[in-house]
């Protein structure tokens, strides 16, 4: 064959090659477009999940007024709460709208949660206006807890609507990674404007009977306070490592002023009210008109962390868009200026071009290049610049697929340290759940008894008192390590919190769990912990057992609870000791 004819056949068959390749970086390029929009779809989504949770959470404030209102009746307060369920109901139906025609899992989903939690909402309604319908004497009896069911079925609602909340932002999140920490801030601001109004709600009761704090409101209000305070350090460290915009920094400037500074400080004032039983000087009404507009500057700031998400997913997109319409400009260049260079230089660029092409081949299959091909260029004409063009490419690839793996290796250690208590490192209570969800499932499946073992540290506040916190968290470290010689594969310890802990065991009969139990006991009573600095301590704990069976009744909240009762009772009787939510006597081996 001629060379000249082969020359053609070859610079045809080269240009096809450059098409394909252009093609390709359009393709790429409108791929990625396309995951930037559907990214900023699943945000929007997620976006309107959370003003549900908001609506639905805001509804318990008129809801209130009305369960503890005196006879006859207030028509205003009523119409009130008509107005906020209205709102409610209109944020469901844009939220479900949004949803309509997406056929992804996280879309089904959600689709399928906010179904089931406006069916709780309604259920939690219609318990509202049953116990309202009562009269105000049997209400308000001292004793009587009727106006604590029908916020607790309202807690169930947007605890459904959360976890759909949290699908939609994984989904999101997934399609355009750049949204994961913005994402995760305006989750955390959702969830801080619900526990706060949780802990609002948890005066429901004493206020409808004028009575103390019951046991549950003590043992409830430490708790909420402690989340509201743990999301509200997650959310200024989120700020500071993500270096907050003046508007993302006034809202929590304002939350600070505000919640923490206002409505917290009002909440101490009435828990103390409750606890030493000298009366609360306001009747629900009055709590509801001081505390919930404080509660209004968190969602200012979810707000404020949504709209830089959302305008770094704008200006993301329009990146996106420019720089595939720049890259098909410079693919169609590249062609006319290839065509030209081979009509017109023959011999002298035949042969280092076919070298550039395999070269170019190489790379994009992400092969090693030749070494004949990353030798030094000496050449200063075009072909010379070609050949440098290939191995900056080459360069620039490699780095790229570096950047690309500590990427992968930061996510995995963000993902790590969002399930790990910092201080232990133990399982954190979110993964806790998450984990106890398919043990649980697990267990169902295989006919398993279950076990769960909560116990918490006696005294411990004297060990911080006495020995200072940095002692403290080395007796913490101490117990959780003590914890992991005791617990079996493929059983789950968590940390639950301060210093309560928490032991799931699948396949465990009651028996067993209790001679866990007892043993871990025993051996934090016997074993003298190290502290900061030379010395050693021991430590005592109490512990709650509620062990069951997997045929419909091995269900997280209802163990958790069984087992969280009989802690109580081990406390109650002296600490340093066992006892059963399944069995009236306490094994006691103090």
């Amino acid at each position: 064959m001629r060379l000249t004819r082969l020359f053609l056949l070859t610079t045809g068959l080269l240009l096809a090659l450059v098409t394909a390749l252009l093609l390709r970086s359009v393709w790429a390029d409108w791929l990625q477009v396309a995951a930037a929009e559907q990214g900023l779809a699943a945000m929007q989504r997620t976006y309107l999940g959370m003003k549900v949770a908001e609506k639905a959470s805001a509804e318990r404030g008129p809801a209130i007024p009305v369960l503890n209102d005196t006879e006859p009746a207030d028509p205003a307060k009523r119409a009130r709460l008509l107005e906020f369920r209205r709102v409610t109901d209109a944020a469901f139906d844009e939220a479900l709208a949004a949803l309509v025609g997406s056929e992804d899992p996280a879309s089904l989903a959600a689709r399928g949660q906010l179904t089931e939690a406006r069916q709780q909402l309604a259920l939690g309604r219609a318990e509202v206006d049953r116990v309202a319908a009562l009269p105000h004497a049997q209400r308000s009896a001292p004793g009587q807890r009727l106006t604590r069911r029908p916020i607790d079925l309202m807690f169930a609602a947007i605890d459904t609507v959360l976890a759909g909340v949290t699908a939609q932002s994984a989904a999101a999140e997934a399609i355009y990674p750049e949204l994961t920490m913005p994402l995760v801030g305006a989750r955390y601001a959702a969830e801080l404007r619900e526990y706060a109004g949780r802990l609002g709600s948890q005066f429901t009761a004493p206020l409808a009977t004028g009575q103390p704090l019951g046991r549950e409101e003590q043992r409830d209000i430490p708790m909420l306070m402690g989340r509201i305070e743990q999301l509200r350090q997650l959310i200024s460290q989120q700020a500071r490592a993500r270096r907050a915009d003046t508007p993302l920094q006034a809202a929590i400037t304002e939350m600070e002023m505000q919640y923490f500074g206002t409505g917290l400080p009002f909440i101490r004032l009435v828990t103390e009210r409750g606890l030493t039983g000298q009366g609360y000087g306001m009747d629900s009404a009055a709590f509801v008109a001081a505390y919930v507009p404080a509660m209004k500057s968190i969602v200012g700031l979810r707000d404020a962390l949504f709209t830089s998400a959302r305008d770094a997913a704008h200006a993301r997109v329009a990146a996106a868009r420019r720089d595939m319409a720049i890259n098909t400009g410079l693919g169609l260049a590249v062609l006319g200026i290839e065509l030209t260079v081979f009509l017109l230089i023959r011999h002298r660029v035949l042969l280092p071009l076919l070298r550039g092409t395999r070269a170019m081949n190489a790379i994009r299959q992400g092969r090693e290049l030749p070494d004949r091909a990353m030798a030094p260029v000496t050449r200063h004409d075009e072909i010379g610049d070609m050949q440098r063009a290939v191995t900056a490419l080459h360069e620039a690839t490699q780095r790229r697929r570096a950047l690309e793996a500590e990427r992968e290796q930061l996510i995995a250690q963000l993902r790590h340290a969002s399930d790990t208590d910092f201080l232990t490192g133990l399982t954190n209570r979110r993964a806790f759940a998450e984990q106890a969800a398919a043990l649980l499932a697990q267990a169902r499946r295989h006919g398993w008894p279950v076990a769960l073992i909560v116990f918490d540290l006696d005294h411990f506040k004297r060990v911080n008192d006495s020995l200072g916190h940095p002692a403290g968290d080395a007796v913490l470290q101490g117990v959780a390590a003590l914890a992991r010689t005791l617990v079996r594969q493929g059983e789950l310890l968590a940390r639950q919190g301060g210093e309560e802990f928490a032991i799931l065991a699948g396949n465990c009969r009651h028996e067993e769990a209790l001679q866990l139990a007892e043993r871990l006991r025993e051996r934090l009573a016997d074993t003298p912990l190290p502290l900061p600095g030379g010395g050693q301590t021991t430590v005592t704990a109490s512990f709650g057992l509620a062990s069951a069976e997997t045929h419909g009744t091995a269900e997280l909240d209802r163990l958790y609870r069984d087992a969280d009762r009989a802690l109580y009772r081990a406390k109650a009787e002296g600490r340093n000791r066992v006892c059963c939510a399944e069995a009236e006597d306490a094994h006691d081996l103090a």
